[in-house]
């Protein structure tokens, strides 16, 4: 009876043992795909490494662990808020604003007043009026857009 009370006893340790250890996937919360060699730091200096499949052993005596990878943003989580699966955000890397000027940079001035002086011959009539008939209506160009529309595209050929 003493050897059985001993052996549940060292049983029910083992099991105690065995559950303080969390297994825990990492993966990329885009892909859903598990992140391989991404460094896991807790607060008592302990360190672990995620295998090919993204899973990784830790004791769960810390309080809070890091996740570090080059390709994902770092992340720190307590041990309540370490679930069996982990996901990281991936690094972006965007440019602000770029303006590329071409050999032609002096001639911007006259581009934009003539486009502007072109804008206001195809502006739509004033007012809030609204035909749905006159989309299906096909109009004549008068001649005074005709000739700009013909000199635009001699224009254009000239230039190829």
């Amino acid at each position: 009876m003493k050897t059985r009370l001993k052996y549940s006893a060292f049983l029910l340790c083992a099991c105690l043992k065995a559950g303080a250890q969390g297994v825990v996937v990492i993966a990329d919360i885009e892909t859903r795909v598990p992140v391989r060699n991404v460094t896991v730091r807790t607060n008592t200096s302990r360190q672990a490494v995620t295998d090919y499949t993204g899973t990784f052993y830790l004791a769960e005596d810390y309080q809070s662990a890091t996740l570090t990878h080059m390709n994902y943003l770092s992340r720190t989580l307590t041990r309540k808020e370490m679930k069996d699966t982990v996901f990281l955000l991936p690094k972006t890397h965007t440019l602000s604003e770029v303006t590329i000027w071409g050999e032609e940079r002096k001639n911007t001035k006259a581009l934009v007043r003539s486009a502007t002086r072109d804008a206001k011959d195809y502006a739509p009539p004033a007012g809030l009026s609204f035909d749905f008939f006159e989309l299906f209506r096909k109009k004549p160009l008068n001649a005074r857009l005709r000739k700009k529309n013909q000199e635009l595209l001699e224009r254009w050929d000239k230039k190829r």
